[in-house]
C-alpha cells in the first residue's frame, strides 16, 4: 500500500512537473514581459560580489582609473550614471607606473585623462555582454590582452549593471549607455582617431545596434548637429545574428521545440517586442564601409556558431566587392574555447593585430 501511494505521488508530481512545461511555461514565455527581459539581460547576476569599481587593481588590473559619466536619458527620462574603466596600453603603462608613487589618486587620473586625450595608440571601446559587470573574470583576462597588444581599453557597465544606476534595461537603454560613452570618448580624444568596438555575445547586439544606427542615434539622442563618426572598425565576438534566431538556436530551446506552438510563444516574441529584439544582420546592411572581424567558436553552445555565420552571410550580401571586407574567423572545437574564452585563442594576437594595425592611422 505504502509502495502504490509513493508511485501515486510521483505520477501526480510527474504530471504536474508535464503540464507546467508545456503550458504555463509557454504562456509566461509569451506575455510576461519581465521573465524576458531577466533572460535577456540577466543583470540580476552580478558577480563578483561586494566589488571595488574605484580600484581595478584590486580585479588585477594594472594602470587603470576609475570614472563615471552622468546624462540625462531621454530613453527612460531619468538620470543616468555610467561607471567606466580606463585601461593603459602596456608602453605608456610602462612610462609612468613610477609616477603612482609620486601623485595622489586624483592626480594620477588626470595623468591617466591626458594620456588619453593625446595618444595615438589605438582604443577599444568593449561592450560586454549578459550578466556580472566589467569585473567578471573572462573580461578581466580580454582586457589585459588588449593592455599586451598596447591598446587603450574602455569597459563600462550599462544600466542595470555594476555600479551603474540601477533601473531595469532595455535595447534603447542600454544603447543608449554605450551611444554616451562613445560621444564621450570622442570628445576626450584630441587627434586620436584609431577607436574599435568590440561586443561580445549580447554586446555584439549592443554594438551592432549602435554602429548601424550612428548617425540617426547622434542627431535623435545626443541632439549633435552632426552625427558621430564611425569607428576603425568592428569587432564581434561571439555573436548571433538576431535575438528570435539565437533563442531559437539555443540548446536548452530542444526541451520544448516538439511543442506545436513553440514559435508562436517561444520565438515570435523577440521579432516582434521592440525592447529586445537585437537585429545585428539588418543594422549592419546599413553600414557598408564598416570593416567588421567576427571571431565566434565552433564549441559555443550559449551562442551557437550556426548564428554567427548567419550574421556573416548577412553582412556579407549587404556588400558588394567595393565595400569594406568582413571576415569570419573561426575557432575548431578542438580548442575548447567555447563561449567566453576566445582570449585564450593562440592566434588572436595575430588576427586582431593584422585587422587593426591595417586599419589605424600611423
Amino acid at each position: 500500500m505504502l509502495l502504490l501511494r509513493i508511485l501515486l505521488l510521483g505520477a501526480s508530481l510527474s504530471a504536474g512537473v508535464f503540464i507546467f512545461h508545456i503550458a504555463f511555461v509557454p504562456l509566461i514565455f509569451k506575455y510576461c514581459k519581465a521573465f524576458r527581459r531577466n533572460l535577456v539581460f540577466a543583470n540580476f547576476v552580478q558577480w563578483p560580489l561586494h566589488m571595488n569599481y574605484e580600484e581595478p587593481s584590486a580585479s588585477g588590473i594594472e594602470g587603470a582609473r576609475n570614472l563615471s559619466i552622468e546624462y540625462q536619458s531621454k530613453v527612460n527620462k531619468c538620470k543616468i550614471r555610467i561607471g567606466i574603466w580606463h585601461i593603459l596600453p602596456r608602453s605608456s603603462y610602462e612610462r609612468l607606473k613610477h609616477s603612482y608613487d609620486k601623485y595622489d589618486k586624483d592626480a594620477m587620473d588626470r595623468v591617466l585623462g591626458d594620456e588619453l586625450a593625446s595618444s595615438k595608440t589605438p582604443v577599444i571601446l568593449y561592450c560586454h555582454g549578459n550578466s556580472n559587470s566589467r569585473a567578471a573574470v573572462h573580461r578581466i583576462m580580454l582586457y589585459k590582452f588588449f593592455q599586451k597588444m598596447d591598446f587603450h581599453t574602455i569597459t563600462f557597465d550599462y544600466r542595470g549593471y555594476g555600479d551603474s544606476t540601477n533601473i531595469q534595461p532595455s535595447e534603447a537603454g542600454v544603447v543608449e549607455d554605450a551611444l554616451v560613452v562613445y560621444d564621450w570618448l570622442h570628445s576626450t580624444l584630441t587627434h586620436n582617431k584609431n577607436v574599435f568596438v568590440w561586443g561580445h555575445s549580447l554586446g555584439t547586439a549592443i554594438s551592432s545596434h549602435l554602429v548601424g544606427n550612428l548617425q540617426e542615434l547622434s542627431v535623435r539622442l545626443l541632439d549633435r548637429p552632426t552625427p558621430l563618426p564611425m569607428p576603425k572598425g568592428l569587432i564581434l565576438e561571439a555573436p548571433f545574428n538576431n535575438l528570435a534566431d539565437e533563442v531559437a538556436k539555443h540548446p536548452l530551446s530542444k526541451l520544448v521545440t516538439w511543442l506545436p506552438y513553440y514559435e508562436a510563444t517561444f520565438v515570435a516574441p523577440f521579432r516582434s517586442n521592440d525592447e529586445q529584439t537585437f537585429k545585428s544582420d539588418e543594422h549592419l546592411s546599413k553600414v557598408k564601409s564598416l570593416p567588421v572581424l567576427i571571431l565566434h567558436a565552433k564549441d559555443d553552445i550559449v551562442v551557437p556558431f550556426i548564428v554567427g555565420v548567419r550574421l556573416y552571410r548577412s553582412i556579407q550580401q549587404s556588400r558588394t566587392s567595393n565595400d569594406a571586407s568582413i571576415t569570419l574567423h573561426a575557432y575548431d572545437k578542438s580548442q575548447n574555447l567555447g563561449h567566453k574564452w576566445i582570449c585564450r585563442a593562440s592566434d588572436l594576437p595575430q588576427v586582431v593585430g593584422d585587422f587593426v594595425n591595417n586599419l589605424s592611422e600611423k
